[in-house]
């Protein structure tokens, strides 16, 4: 069960709209809050100020009180009976600091926004949570964080409704235990997808291809049986599942799905492999965060060899 949950934040209202996801969460999980900030000089500052004969340190000590004190008060806005809030202030890097702080600690996830803005500070997707996500060694949520709208530190976030896409294989059903911990825990239904669909030959991803007379009908029933496999896994757990199959470009239907039946989570492993089908962050995870508006919880997949005791559930 998870205990600590990170909450990296940069000074911006953008980042936090990370927060109302992980107050849910370490309500629901019975988890403490970690609100970190990393503060750091950008190279050609830090240059810049040396050859004007500025005191670094005193401008470091500076910026440290100022993002102890904005932590402070975020912290004392989201403090509720049952859910404990700390904060911690670090220097260094955005993403180094973030990921050593996750593994030199008792942190068990990871929620952030894709992106925010503090001064010069730019946090994004395809920077510090491309980095994060690249080195992290517990799940991490990401929010994806609205341009012109305000995070509201106090606002309420229910998740009732989880999308766990699957592909048949092992690695992509690393997912599911990290998934039915949170789902129990919170009281949400878990949504098992399989998208159907094949590979075409010299392309590099998962396309959707009509195939041959009966053969949709037939990988359908298919992937029925085994969707119906691992959601009596997931009942005899205590959780509430039921499944789905579509048929389309896996990206783009995971998207459709989740905006077309009230999905608040979508949790999905960041590669997986099933014949020539692959699945992996730059690919599938990578477009479900670009092009959906759902928070994404991402698993990183071990090998195979690695996981004798992590299939299915």
């Amino acid at each position: 069960m998870v205990s600590q949950i990170l909450v990296p934040l940069d000074g911006s209202r953008l980042a936090e709209q990370a927060l109302p996801c992980a107050v849910m969460l370490g309500q629901g999980l019975s988890a403490g809050l970690v609100l970190l900030r990393a503060v750091s000089m950008e190279t050609d500052a830090d240059e810049a100020l040396k050859e004007i004969g500025l005191e670094i340190e005193r401008l470091m000590d500076q910026a440290e009180a100022e993002a102890e004190g904005y932590l402070e008060n975020v912290a004392a806005q989201i403090r509720e009976p049952g859910l404990g809030v700390s904060q911690v202030v670090r220097r260094g890097p955005a993403a180094e600091t973030i990921v050593d702080y996750a593994s030199q600690t008792d942190i068990q996830q990871i929620v952030m926004a894709t992106h925010g803005y503090s001064g010069i500070s730019r946090w994004r997707y395809g920077s510090v949570a491309e980095r994060v996500l690249q080195s992290a060694n517990v799940p991490v949520l990401l929010i994806r964080a609205k341009e012109g709208e305000e995070g509201d530190r106090q606002e309420t976030k229910r998740c009732q409704r989880i999308l766990v896409p699957l592909d048949g294989s092992e690695m992509a059903e690393q997912v599911l235990l990290a998934t039915a911990d949170v789902a129990r825990a919170i009281g949400a239904e878990m949504v098992l997808l399989r998208v159907v669909t094949l590979q075409v030959y010299g392309s590099s991803e998962a396309m959707w291809y009509p195939g041959p007379d009966g053969w949709v009908e037939a990988i359908t029933q298919a992937a029925v049986t085994y969707l119906n496999e691992v959601a009596d896994s997931l009942r005899e757990r205590g959780v509430g599942v039921t499944i789905a199959t579509e048929t389309g470009p896996v990206a783009e239907t995971i998207i459709r799905f989740a905006e077309a039946n009230v999905i608040d989570l979508v949790a999905m492993c960041t590669h997986g492999r099933t014949g020539l089908v692959r699945w992996a962050l730059g690919s599938v995870a990578d477009r479900v965060l670009r092009g959906g508006s759902t928070p994404v919880l991402l698993v990183r997949a071990r090998p195979s060899h690695a996981t004798a005791d992590s299939s299915r559930i």
